[in-house]
């Protein structure tokens, strides 16, 4: 069964509490017609019921967390800049890979999460309290919500700002955010900046430093590992299509620093 069809079918993750346990127990048992009425309420309540240590949650939960968080955050994300364009919707449903039976119910939690940008903030934040300091989960959810945002061709400033915003509450490094930005930013063989950024280094770095930074992302982002850190086997895609950009971007530097050595 999908992690779709374990949300929806089969009520995982509906033991979360906080901001996505709520989205779930609407969208499974209620409809989902009242999420938008939800957001105000959930950011105003102080007894949001977090579990407080990470290690409390199992696998299926957190898959649960990852699918629902990206959802609702896509959701509004794709609001966010005053309209929902037709290419972040296709765009929606190409990054998130679901099957025609799961269409309707997912279809119906991100319609009505895109109704209001309000209330990101708190989905955010049980995100971190499922994941704590699993980066490596962030930067794939970072990366899915960046992708929606460039869709239409240009990054509005207000996409870009709740972007970072989420960043900041993920705890993300400003360069590590710069370089999951750089993934769909215009590739030029001749401007390598691009690349040098996506790598997390600059033109000043070795040849040993270069071949260190991309090993070591190449070992952080494997897909295997991602999924043993619970991030559901239907977003491999994004972390197959992370890894491929960083094998290139280390292709094109290594080569035009041999072409231009010589």
């Amino acid at each position: 069964m999908t992690i779709w069809g374990k949300i929806i079918g089969g009520g995982t993750g509906l033991l979360l509490g906080g901001p996505l346990g709520a989205v779930l127990g609407l969208a499974v048992g209620h409809g989902v017609d009242k999420i938008r009425s939800a957001d105000n309420r959930i950011l105003n309540n102080d007894q949001l019921n977090f579990k407080k240590d990470t290690s409390q949650y199992e696998d299926n939960d957190r898959q649960a967390a990852f699918a629902t968080g990206v959802i609702v955050l896509a959701a509004k994300l794709a609001k966010v800049d005053g309209k929902v364009t037709e290419e972040e919707i296709e765009t929606f449903r190409a990054v998130f890979d679901f099957s025609n039976e799961d269409q309707l119910a997912i279809g119906k939690i991100y319609n009505k999460a895109k109704e209001s940008s309000e209330g990101f903030e708190a989905y955010a934040e049980q995100l971190v309290q499922v994941f704590g300091k699993q980066r490596e989960l962030y930067v794939e959810l970072l990366s899915s919500l960046y992708k929606i945002a460039f869709s239409d061709g240009i990054l509005h400033q207000n996409e870009e700002n709740m972007i970072r915003k989420i960043a900041q509450i993920f705890g993300m490094p400003e360069n590590t955010v710069e370089a999951i930005k750089a993934q769909y930013l215009s590739k030029n063989s001749e401007n390598l900046d691009r690349d040098y950024k996506l790598l997390g280094a600059s033109v000043s770095s070795t040849d040993g430093e270069l071949k260190k930074a991309y090993h070591s992302l190449v070992r952080q982002y494997h897909p295997d590992k991602l999924v043993s850190k619970g991030l559901p086997e239907e977003f491999i895609r994004l972390g197959n299509e992370r890894l491929s950009e960083i094998n290139e971007s280390y292709d094109r530097i290594i080569k035009y620093r041999e072409k231009t050595d010589t």
